[in-house]
């Protein structure tokens, strides 16, 4: 049922990364490929991610303790291990939201706005909400609260399809918003590792792809693509929230779109 009203979960990283480009706080910061990957990741909590996370806070003059998103222990399993045999606890720098949380505050720094950036009504999630708005071509009713304690605004399956479509149309976004999107989309694609991590299906999905692709999981079954060359948006939801079904789906989508060989061993 694409017209269903879902929570996109993760899957709207992409969307939320925008106003870091637009409002000018990358370049001021001199944020690279690598950040933008991060700022829209849900990585494993590996020492790749956390080192750039905690790289990134400090160009911007802050620490672990002004990210908002909660201390989750690493899906990294080694890292995992690493930290119980040094005897120590996981923090804020670990959670999968961490990249998306100190791009939040990289521009509320930038823009001189209050460090309550979880608030549904903060200039930063409303900014948030008009895009959804204007890229899914849908009125954006109600939210949720994400698991990070970020705000997550719902829409349609259409809609977040349409979405990921706008994306591919940097013509139509406009110079600014089209520049952004573009070097958005370049560091995800450069730095697919960063995005999820090894064995991840975002991640080697990405590589994987024979043309340009930009791949994103979110939470209970929810992923999206975006495809560049094609001007193709996908957003599917697997309603009882399978992970294991939803990266089926994406990979034979991908496949029958003809940027993926069904031979090919990450698929």
């Amino acid at each position: 049922d694409p017209d269903k009203i879902i929570f996109p979960r993760s899957a709207m990283k992409i969307i939320q990364a925008i106003p870091l480009l637009e409002s000018g706080a990358a370049s001021s910061y001199k944020l690279g490929d690598k950040q933008l990957a991060i700022a829209c990741s849900s990585h494993q909590g590996s020492l790749m991610h956390t080192k750039i996370i905690k790289d990134w806070l400090k160009k911007i003059g802050l620490s672990e303790k002004d990210l908002k998103c909660g201390i989750q222990p690493p899906s990294d399993r080694f890292q995992r291990q690493k930290l119980k045999d040094l005897g120590e606890k996981p923090s804020t720098l670990h959670n999968n939201c961490s990249g998306k949380h100190v791009s939040f505050l990289t521009f509320v720094r930038h823009s001189n706005l209050s460090f309550e950036y979880n608030d549904v009504n903060h200039p930063l999630q409303q900014k948030i909400r008009i895009l959804l708005e204007e890229l899914s071509g849908e009125t954006v009713k109600d939210h949720g609260i994400d698991g990070c304690s970020a705000p997550n605004f719902r829409c349609s399956i259409r809609g977040l399809a349409y979405a990921m479509h706008s994306l591919t149309d940097t013509e139509r976004l406009g110079k600014i918003r089209g520049k952004s999107v573009k070097v958005i989309l370049r560091g995800m694609q450069n730095y697919p590792l960063l995005v999820a991590g090894s064995g991840r299906a975002c991640s080697e999905l990405m590589m994987a792809t024979e043309s340009p692709a930009i791949v994103k999981t979110g939470a209970e079954g929810v992923f999206v693509a975006v495809l560049p060359e094609k001007r193709i948006g996908v957003a599917l939801k697997v309603l009882d929230g399978s992970t294991r079904a939803s990266e089926a789906a994406i990979a034979l989508i991908l496949v029958r779109l003809g940027i993926l060989s069904q031979n090919h061993p990450y698929v």
